[in-house]
């Protein structure tokens, strides 16, 4: 039994020979002269469809042949068509079926060979591998069998929540180093305050003495704000952490709400679930 074969990318589909290409006589159907017709119609539609890229009306019809006159061609057809259509699974499985039938020449059994080789290759390159398992992964003989389904991917709220919480650690991180900025300037402030207090005490001109209180007065209060500021900071920075460190699946949302003041600062935390 010979095939129609296309030079290039495309096998073309097979056709019933009227002889047999090779010394090895086809099988015999047992299908009449009025099925064998019937069938050849039946092919000849299917071809229609094929052309049109009716890929499901082309393997119905060539079903519906190889039903009537079970030609192997019929078979080698039906899985081009599935190829075509992308169904490579299908594909491999009626090309084997056509291999191992009676009456096929050598030279058709090596084109749905190679198509064998060429989609198997493919299904197994694009096989979805499951991760290998170490020694502290092995189940115990006694119990149930592994499932072997496909591990499936990651939910998509996961990696959102995950992406959430490494923005929220490092604003955290950012806001914790400016407020122990704001702090250490607030204590130098601070404590120029004090010298300035201390020396107008000691100032022996009411006049230097005065300008020293008033500076010091000054300072003592950016001093304060400064001081507020970097706890509110700190503060904010520490609940960041916190929170991205925690951030899980859940769709929790986290609103800060620093607050700040001549007298000092702070943050508000405002959680929805």
């Amino acid at each position: 039994m010979s095939l129609s074969l296309a030079l290039g990318s495309t096998v073309a589909l097979a056709a019933p020979p009227e002889e047999p290409a090779s010394d090895e006589a086809p099988a015999d159907t047992g299908a009449s002269d009025e099925e064998k017709d019937e069938a050849e119609s039946l092919s000849e539609q299917a071809i229609v469809k094929f052309s049109a890229k009716d890929y499901d009306g082309a393997v119905e019809l060539f079903q519906k042949a190889y039903d009537t006159d079970p030609q192997p061609n019929y078979l080698f057809n039906i899985g081009r068509v599935h190829e075509e259509a992308g169904k490579l699974e299908k594909a491999v499985e009626f090309y084997a079926t056509f291999v191992k039938q009676p009456g096929v020449d050598i030279d058709s059994r090596e084109v749905a060979l190679d198509r064998l080789k060429v989609l198997r290759a493919i299904l197994q390159e694009t096989e979805v591998k499951e991760p290998e398992k170490g020694p502290e992964d092995e189940e115990p003989e006694d119990e149930a069998p592994e499932n072997t389904s496909p591990v499936p991917p990651p939910d998509p709220v996961d990696q959102d929540a995950e992406r959430k919480g490494k923005i929220m650690r490092g604003a955290g991180f950012g806001l914790l180093g400016v407020g122990a900025g704001v702090l250490i300037g607030g204590a130098v402030v601070g404590a120029l305050a004090q010298s300035d207090n201390g020396k107008a005490g000691d100032a022996a001109d009411p006049a230097a003495g005065q300008e020293l209180l008033s500076s010091s007065q000054s300072k003592a209060v950016t001093a304060d704000v400064l001081l507020g500021v970097g706890g509110a900071l700190l503060l904010t920075g520490v609940v960041l952490v916190a929170l991205g460190y925690r951030a899980k699946a859940k769709t929790e949302r986290v609103a800060l709400a620093p607050s700040f003041g001549p007298h000092g600062g702070g943050v508000g935390v405002h959680l929805r679930f």
